[in-house]
């Protein structure tokens, strides 16, 4: 349980970085910043399959899901790849909005499941997880976009946190997932209506 919630905690810290770094560096910088972080962070993890390097394998351990023995620190890994895939797509409003579902919708909703509804039945438990991150996520995006995108990207980011998505024998990482799903609602929204 402890460590749940400690990779919920630095899920949102590590996203609150990437969002104010988009807010302070230009566009095409932070993409060269975030893709030399992701290219990093997957040496070091292919790395830490073999040698032990100090403070490494404790902080890919401590941020990877427990049984990510084979590819340490994959959450960290496709969460950086689904904002870079954000920031690479839409216009820099929408990529804000998408991370934030992501960095705090996803996490908040999962902290909710751990956290506060043990002793509820699984549906139960994981519509109430969605609905806490969709508000939370609702409200952080209102920094970025209008009410009615902000409500769209916590809706659409949220449906895509709880529903599973197949690839091949395994799931897609909701961690590319939600800010795709999010960015490209946001995207047809514009598009469509031109606000």
């Amino acid at each position: 349980m402890e460590h749940q919630v400690l990779r919920q905690v630095l899920h949102m810290i590590i996203g609150a970085a990437v969002i104010v770094g988009l807010l302070l560096v230009p566009r095409p910088l932070s993409l060269i910043i975030l893709f030399g972080i992701f290219l990093i962070a997957v040496l070091l993890s292919l790395l830490s399959r073999k040698w032990k390097i100090p403070g490494v394998n404790y902080f890919l351990s401590t941020i990877g899901k427990e049984d990510e023995k084979k590819f340490p620190g994959k959450g960290f890994i496709f969460f950086l790849a689904g904002c870079l895939i954000a920031v690479k797509l839409f216009p820099i409003d929408i990529a804000l909005a998408a991370i934030v579902v992501l960095t705090f919708g996803d996490s908040i909703a999962n902290l909710t499941r751990k956290l506060l509804v043990r002793k509820s039945k699984r549906l139960f438990k994981n519509f109430k997880g969605s609905i806490v991150g969709l508000v939370v996520s609702f409200f952080v995006a209102l920094l970025f976009v209008p009410v009615a995108y902000a409500g769209v990207a916590a809706v659409i980011g949220m449906l895509s946190e709880s529903v599973a998505i197949k690839l091949g024998e395994g799931e897609a990482d909701d961690n590319l997932i939600i800010p795709l799903a999010a960015g490209t609602a946001l995207y047809v929204l514009r598009f469509v209506f031109g606000v």
